[in-house]
Order: structure tokens, then C-alpha cells, then sequence
């Protein structure tokens, strides 16, 4: 994957591919002893073959659609989840293929836990959660920020995310994945938004969690961390003047911005047999933004070195 055209904006990003064995901090065994355990590990995994069940939260819109579209052109089954009901609909009946639509505000329990068992009624089994539904806090100094925006952003990005993967474990068998999707946030502070970075520090953390709980079980975790995407909300920012999206991209080593695709594909790579090792490990799709801790602008450091050494 990571040689393949699917990982083309990821640079400098470390994968652990390690069982989850850096996600387990206790005392005693990780994992209980297995009858068969070496003829398992000489063996490569079964490839899923047939249609998976998918939910992607915050699916209707920008990476979360693409995220949704990129299962269904696998020929998986697509529950797209969403507060912008409509936009998940539109989407839903766009896709080849039978897929769903559901009106979902992750941020209400029991709206969370009456869809959950709405569609262990309808499929029996979920195979892949991707919690993908998001929303930020405004970029203010932080004697002017407000506890409940604070709260607000925290109970979308950390406690849905949780409480979907929370009913989602209800309805998986062994081979199921939660995907969290992070952001180059969970590594770096921007500040002064301190809400979203907090979020989504502690959806990795409870990637992590997860990984170590249900490893045994069969469950894989992983947290896909996107850099600079350009999506509609970066384009609004943008035209309102409050980013420069030309900085930002001197910026990445690679020189331009992701788009949502590719955070689509590092997802469905993470969520296939090809990642059965993967778990409780973070990816960042970024063109190498957590790796530049350079001054100036990482996209102009080669032409100024060979510059130099040319002269």
C-alpha cells in the first residue's frame, strides 16, 4: 500500500505494524494463550470476498463521503450516517449499489444507541465503523473561549466517536475494524483552537484503548490522521479570508494539499486484510506536515540546498 499510487500524499509517516503490542501499558499478558497460534501467524489471512457492512459517520459530506464512496466501489454495503439527513440520502442513491441513509446527530446517545440496534435488526453485523463525524471550535485566545463550545466539540469528536464504536463492538464478529478518523491535531497543537486538538488527541487515545481491549476478541482499531485536505469547509476559511491556503502549502514537504480521496484510501487499505497486523496504530495522510520541524518553508528547502550546492 504504502508504494502503491493510493498512499500518494503520505510521506514520513511511521505505521506500526506490531498486533497492538504499542498499545498495551498493564501489567501481565495482553493476549491469553492460543492453541494453533504459530500455524495462524505462518498463514496469510483470509481476504474478505464478500460485501461488508460499512458505517461511516459523518459520511454525507467531504472526506466522509469520500469515504463512503470508496467502500461502495468496493461493492460493500454503506450505511452513511449524518446530521444533514438529506445530504446522506442524495448520497446514498448516487452510489452504486444498495446503501442507506441515516439522519444521526453522534452527539445524542440515544439517538447513537437506536440506530445501533436499528441495524443489528436490519444486517445482524456491522464490519467496518468509521467515525468520521466532526466539527471544530473557533480559533479564539483562550481567556475569550467559552466552557460549552468547548463541551460542544468534545461531545461530537471524542464522546460520539465513542459511544459509536461503543455500540458498533455489539455488533461485530471477530475481523472487525473501528476507524477514528484523527488529524494531524492528535500530534500537534494549533493553537489557540484548543477544543478540536484536545478531541482528537483523545480519539487516538482511545484508538489505542481499544486496540488493547479488543485485540483479543478479533476487533482491529487504527486512527487515520489527515493533514491539510482541501475540502469545502478549507475553501470557506480561505475565501473569508482567515487562512493562506498559498502559506499552508509551502509549508508541506510536499508542496500542495491533500485531497479526500486520499484519506479515503489510506481508510479502506486500514480496513482490509491487508492490514490484519494493523492495530491501535495511527497513519497520517499529511505530505509530511508532522515531518518538517525545519524554519522556512519545507516545500522550497531542496531547490535553495541544491541551489547552493550547485553554486
Amino acid at each position: 500500500f504504502r508504494s502503491s499510487t493510493q498512499a500518494r500524499y503520505i510521506t514520513g509517516s511511521v505505521l506500526a505494524v506490531d498486533g497492538g503490542w504499542m498499545s498495551f501499558n498493564q501489567p501481565g499478558d495482553a493476549h491469553p494463550p492460543v492453541d494453533g497460534a504459530l500455524q495462524a501467524e505462518l498463514s496469510c489471512p483470509a481476504e474478505c470476498t464478500d460485501a461488508r457492512i460499512v458505517l461511516v459517520t459523518g459520511g454525507a459530506k467531504s472526506i466522509g463521503a469520500a469515504v463512503a464512496r470508496r467502500f461502495a466501489a468496493n461493492g460493500d454495503t454503506v450505511v452513511i450516517a449524518d446530521k444533514d439527513g438529506t445530504a446522506a440520502a442524495e448520497l446514498a442513491t448516487s452510489l452504486p449499489g444498495k446503501h442507506l441513509a441515516k439522519s444521526l446527530d453522534v452527539a445524542v446517545e440515544s439517538d447513537v444507541v437506536s440506530m445501533f440496534e436499528e441495524l443489528r435488526g436490519r444486517f445482524g453485523y456491522i464490519d467496518v465503523l468509521v467515525n468520521s463525524a466532526d466539527t471544530a471550535d473557533r480559533i479564539v485566545p483562550a481567556i475569550e473561549q467559552l466552557s460549552k463550545q468547548l463541551e460542544h466539540v468534545l461531545d461530537v469528536n471524542l464522546t460520539g466517536a465513542f459511544t459509536c464504536a461503543r455500540e458498533a463492538i455489539k455488533a461485530m464478529r471477530p475481523g472487525g475494524v473501528i476507524l477514528n478518523l484523527g488529524s494531524i491535531d492528535s500530534f500537534l497543537p494549533f493553537a489557540p483552537r484548543h477544543a478540536y486538538g484536545a478531541s482528537k488527541a483523545g480519539m487516538d487515545m482511545l484508538t489505542r484503548c481499544m486496540a488493547a481491549e479488543l485485540g483479543p476478541v478479533g476487533i482491529r482499531t487504527a486512527t487515520v490522521a489527515p493533514g491539510h485536505i482541501r475540502t469545502p469547509a478549507l475553501a470557506q476559511l480561505a475565501k473569508a479570508g482567515r487562512i493562506d491556503l498559498t502559506a499552508i502549502g509551502r509549508r508541506i514537504p510536499m508542496g500542495r494539499m491533500g485531497r479526500p480521496e486520499d484519506v479515503a484510501d489510506a481508510s479502506f487499505f486500514l480496513a482490509s486484510s491487508d492490514a490484519s497486523y494493523i492495530n491501535g496504530s495511527i497513519l497520517y495522510v499529511d505530505g509530511g506536515w508532522t515531518s518538517f520541524g525545519d524554519a522556512g518553508n519545507a516545500s522550497e528547502l531542496y531547490d535553495e540546498c541544491f541551489a547552493e550546492a550547485a553554486g
